[in-house]
């Protein structure tokens, strides 16, 4: 009997039975039109029915991003097809997902995977999704959801316990999420001063330092991508580099860039090495390489030497006083940024779990109190208070008021770190609608750090909201440049640019590229009915409601327009599919 490794999507309907006995001719009626939709998705998905009876269906992926896809989309429109249903004529769904080996024979499999994704199924929730430990650590920073532990489960039939999790609601920032695969844009020459920072590799024994390493890369390309001169590209492309097995030529093709910069980090106590190289991409040839033996407390040092270094060889003169304004200011305890350090490996998986957010709030406080004085602690306590907020749903007046002092105290301590412009842009733009300070910080976060894709990303869209959409335009331009992979974060407000530009067709094209429409889905109803398909629009105006959980006053309600006329616009074009 042949075997192979697959997906299983198993799905079935929550209290199919009750259903039946109350009235079995119109639950199989709704049932025939929800499969219809599911079996739709599926094939949509790349998916392969192999099993049906009765209310279940499984199938079969070939990859387990797409089967994790395929089951948000079937929740998202299942939800949407309730909407205005009487209580008797509502279906609701459960799905699990599992990977592992199955045995096929004539179009079947059979395997203890289809039945864990079995019983995965029935320990989801209502309208819920349980994944196995195995499809969580494939899918869990490739699409844009957060995530619940649901602890070892005990399935019947099922001899060993199966860790799993149940997916939610996307959470909290998604700054460091969503990992690409696929290039977007391609860049067709590369500039003279383009350049990828590499993920440092951890030598150390101890695994853990990784993190150590990533905030080392992480701090070394922010301080290149202060320099005008450079084009850096982002972390979240040349990052996604660091467990494939591509050549320097190959990277530099791919990223558009004609040098690399990649190296290592040996850490034993209070001692380490970095080891650094700058590579040319055209012929693979080493311009630049330094090895240096030092203290964690001159890890600074070294950081500005080698920055100093590269810009020196990649441009050939160094502006002395624009070096000195890429320097962070330092801690003054080597401690604090090492639990910074610490926190943000928390904060970066900050959307997938509340607990990681949580404990990310907990370590920064740690640095907060090793080193009182470190701005940078303060900024990233503020902005993961922020996401504590958003995944509890509700502003705590207590949590609200310990961000603004964190967010105050850390511009007054470093006024020349971008973060701390873009956090205090976000507060008062978004939250305070004070739009002349917010649009301050977000274009002085800009200003001081021009290669950094989340902050122009940002800075794009409060450009949307205050009108200016050729302006924005560029913006994002340079951003999918930054990030040749990109991502939602691009593309939201990419969509909402050509939405505003009238360019309906390539706004649509775009949309299209979001894994999982949220609000977006007023403009794309909106979008139908200026292109006079009033059904459409209507299909995709309920889903709005359904999934978002606002109506269209609370929807024009949070969008932040510094004009009264575009949201007045906007909102006349949803009450005309309102009816």
């Amino acid at each position: 009997m042949d075997r192979k490794l697959t997906t299983i999507f198993a799905s079935d309907v929550v209290g199919f039975s009750k259903m039946m006995g109350m009235d079995e001719v119109n639950t199989l009626k709704i049932l025939k039109e929800r499969r219809e939709v599911i079996d739709g998705i599926i094939d949509e998905h790349a998916g392969i029915i192999f099993g049906s009876a009765g209310d279940s269906v499984i199938a079969e992926f070939s990859s387990p991003i797409k089967a994790a896809e395929a089951a948000v989309a079937t929740q998202l429109k299942m939800k949407t097809m309730n909407v205005d249903q009487a209580e008797s004529d509502q279906m609701t769904f459960r799905v699990g997902i599992n990977i592992g080996d199955v045995m096929v024979t004539d179009d079947n499999l059979f395997g203890d995977a289809v039945n864990i994704a079995a019983r995965l199924e029935a320990a989801a929730r209502p309208a819920g999704i349980c994944v196995s430990k195995t499809v969580f650590d494939m899918i869990n920073r490739k699409i844009l959801v957060s995530f619940e532990d649901a602890g070892e489960l005990e399935l019947k039939n099922i001899e060993i316990p199966i860790k799993a999790f149940h997916v939610t609601e996307n959470k909290g920032i998604a700054r460091f999420t969503q990992d690409s695969e696929k290039i977007h844009t391609e860049v067709k020459k590369a500039e003279p001063g383009s350049v990828a920072v590499m993920f440092f590799k951890n030598l150390s024994a101890d695994e853990e330092q990784e993190y150590f390493c990533e905030g080392f890369s992480e701090d070394l390309l922010s301080m290149l991508s202060r320099y005008n001169k450079l084009v850096v590209i982002s972390s979240h492309a040349s990052f996604s580099y660091k467990e494939k097995s591509k050549s320097f030529k190959e990277i530099g093709k791919e990223l558009g860039v004609r040098y690399v910069i990649h190296g290592s980090v040996r850490k034993l106590g209070p001692k380490m090495r970095i080891n650094a190289n700058l590579v040319s991409t055209e012929n693979e040839n080493s311009i630049w390489s330094n090895n240096f033996d030092l203290s964690v407390d001159e890890v600074f040092d070294v950081q500005d030497q080698i920055a100093e270094e590269i810009v020196s060889t990649i441009v050939g003169r160094v502006e002395e006083d624009l070096l000195k304004a890429t320097k962070t200011k330092r801690p003054d305890n080597m401690n604090a940024y090492d639990l910074v350090l610490q926190g943000l490996e928390y904060a970066k998986k900050g959307n997938l779990f509340r607990e990681h957010t949580a404990t990310a709030v907990e370590i920064f406080e740690k640095a907060i109190e090793a080193d009182p004085s470190y701005g940078r602690a303060h900024a990233w306590r503020a902005c993961s208070l922020g996401n504590l907020m958003d995944w509890d749903g509700e502003q705590k007046p207590e949590v609200l008021e310990r961000c603004m002092e964190s967010v105050d105290r850390a511009l007054e301590l470093d006024p020349n770190e971008p973060e701390i412009h873009r956090i205090m842009g976000f507060i008062k733009f978004y939250g305070e609608r004070d739009f002349d300070l917010g649009r301050y910080h977000f274009g002085k976060a800009r200003e001081l750090c021009p290669s950094d894709v989340f902050i122009i990303c940002k800075y794009a869209q409060m450009l949307n909201f205050c009108g200016e959409y050729e302006k924005a335009l560029i913006e994002l331009e340079r951003a999918k440049r930054l990030d040749p992979f990109s991502n939602d974060l691009v593309f939201g407000p990419l969509a909402l640019c050509h939405y505003w530009l009238g360019n309906n067709d390539e706004a649509i094209e775009i949309f299209k590229t979001i894994k999982i429409l949220n609000w977006h889905l007023f403009y794309l109803a909106a979008i139908h009915a200026k292109k006079g398909d009033k059904e459409l629009a209507k299909e995709k105006l309920k889903e709005a409601k359904a999934v978002s959980g606002m109506d269209i006053n609370q929807f024009i309600d949070s969008q932040p327009y510094t004009k009264e006329e575009l949201a007045k616009s906007l909102r006349d074009v949803l009450k005309t599919i309102d009816v």
